[in-house]
C-alpha cells in the first residue's frame, strides 16, 4: 500500500474506506503520479495557488475497485480517454463539472455520472468535492453482459454519462456500494475465498447492468421478460396480488406446482434474488411510496402493517439499509 508525504487530517477517520488509504498529500504532482498508476495518465491542475488536502482510499476486489477521493481545492482533472475501464462517480459533497464526449453537465450530491472508456473526458472538481468512485475493467463488464445476453458483445458498451438524482435503480446500486464500503471498513474480508470474491463482483456487475441506462439495456430487459420460466411469472403474479398478506415459500410452491428448490433457483437466475427478498423489495417500495405521499395523520406503524410487515424492528432495519434513512424521517418529508 502506498503512503505519501501526508497532511495532518484529523477528520480523515470519518471518510469511506478509511482503512484502505492509498495516499494523503498536499502536493499536486505527487497526487497525479500515484493516481496515474491506478487509473490512467492525466493532467491535474489546481485552479488556485495553495496546498491541496488530497487523499485517495482504494479497495480492489478483482476487476472492480471501490474508491474515495478528494482534492481539497478547486482543481481541473483531464484524463482524456480511459481506454481500459469504466468509471462510475457519486459526489458525497460538493460538485463536479464534467465534459465527457459531447455531453457537458454538473453533478451534485446524489447525482452520479459514468465515464465511458471511449469518451474524451475532463472535469472540474469544486474545493469541497468528495466522491465515491467505482472503477470497472472493460473486459469484465463485457463478459458479464455477454453471459446475461447469452451471446458475444459486438459493439462497445456505452452508458449514459449523466444519471439523474431520481433514478431509483441507480440509487439502489450506489447504496449497495456504500454498504459494501462500510462492511469493508468494519473488517469484512472477501479475499478469504476466490468464490466469495467472484460472487460479490458478479452480483455488483449484474445489478449495475440492470440499473444504469446503456445501449444494451432494452435488449437485456426484453430478454429478461422472455427468458423467465412460467412458474417464476406465476409466482410473481401471486406475490403482486397478495403483497399485503402473510406469505411463505410454501404458498409459492402450492401456486406454481414446482419444488422449493426450483423456485429459489428460478428467482436467483432470472431476478437476481431469492423469492422472499423479492417480496421484501416490493413491500419496501410500497411503504416508501406511501410514506412520501402521506400527511402527519398517518403513522409508520400503520403503513408498515398494511404492507405485510409484522416485525416492526426488523422492518425499520431493512428500510434504513435500503434507503439510508429511517421510515419516520421519510414520513417527515
Amino acid at each position: 500500500m502506498l503512503q505519501s508525504s501526508s497532511v495532518d487530517c484529523e477528520h480523515y477517520m470519518s471518510k469511506p474506506l478509511e482503512k484502505f488509504s492509498l495516499f494523503q498529500t498536499n502536493d499536486a504532482d505527487e497526487a497525479r503520479e500515484i493516481v496515474s498508476k491506478v487509473y490512467c495518465d492525466h493532467t491535474l491542475k489546481p485552479r488556485h495557488s495553495g496546498p491541496l488536502d488530497a487523499c485517495h482510499n482504494r479497495v480492489r476486489l478483482s476487476a472492480l475497485s471501490i474508491n474515495y477521493m478528494q482534492y481539497g481545492t478547486d482543481i481541473c482533472v483531464e484524463p482524456g480517454f480511459l481506454d481500459r475501464f469504466f468509471l462510475f462517480q457519486l459526489p458525497l459533497e460538493g460538485t463536479a463539472q464534467i465534459t465527457s464526449g459531447t455531453k457537458n453537465f454538473t453533478t451534485t450530491v446524489g447525482m452520479s455520472s459514468t465515464i465511458n472508456p471511449t469518451d474524451y473526458t475532463k472535469m472540474h472538481w469544486s474545493k469541497d468535492c468528495k466522491k465515491l468512485m467505482v472503477q470497472v475493467q472493460v473486459e469484465a463488464m463485457e463478459i458479464r453482459l455477454s453471459r446475461l445476453l447469452m451471446r458475444p458483445i459486438e459493439k462497445p458498451i456505452l452508458f449514459d454519462q449523466c444519471i439523474t438524482a431520481n433514478n431509483e435503480p441507480a440509487n439502489d446500486w450506489w447504496r449497495q456500494i456504500k454498504h459494501l464500503a462500510s462492511d469493508l471498513d468494519n473488517g469484512m474480508n472477501p479475499w478469504r475465498s476466490s468464490h466469495i470474491l467472484e460472487d460479490m463482483e458478479r452480483h455488483l456487475l449484474t445489478n449495475l447492468l440492470y440499473s444504469f441506462n446503456h445501449n444494451y439495456i432494452d435488449e437485456l430487459m426484453a430478454q429478461e421478460i422472455q427468458a423467465a420460466p412460467r412458474y417464476v411469472k406465476m409466482a410473481e403474479d401471486y406475490i403482486h396480488d397478495h403483497l399485503k398478506e402473510p406469505m411463505s415459500i410454501d404458498d409459492l410452491v402450492k401456486i406454481t406446482g414446482v419444488s422449493q428448490r426450483s423456485i429459489f433457483e428460478g428467482f436467483r437466475s432470472f431476478r437476481g434474488k431469492t423469492p422472499m427478498k423479492y417480496v421484501l423489495q416490493l413491500r419496501l417500495e410500497k411503504v416508501r411510496k406511501e410514506l412520501l405521499n402521506s400527511g402527519p395523520e398517518r403513522s409508520v406503524t400503520d403503513i408498515a402493517l398494511k404492507w405485510g410487515f409484522s416485525q416492526l424492528g426488523r422492518f425499520s432495519v431493512s428500510y434504513k439499509k435500503v434507503y439510508g434513512e429511517s421510515p419516520s424521517d421519510t414520513l417527515k418529508k
